[in-house]
């Protein structure tokens, strides 16, 4: 059997998502398992966003 090795952080990465998941299914988007949930999404979403919010840019609080 012979595999390519990824050279780079993107091909792994990419090399990941057309790997069929550990439950044989081939798209681990479809598989109910392996895909993420809604909430988990949003806390990765607040995680890596790129701007995180500061107290000095965070809009003040109404009276």
């Amino acid at each position: 059997m012979s595999r390519r090795i990824c050279l780079s952080a993107d091909e792994a990465f990419e090399a990941g998502f057309k790997a069929p998941c550990e439950h044989l299914v081939p798209d681990p988007n479809d598989c109910p398992r392996c895909r993420l949930t809604e909430a988990e999404i949003r806390r990765l979403v607040v995680l890596l966003r790129s701007d995180p919010l500061t107290a000095a840019s965070a809009p003040a609080a109404a009276a």
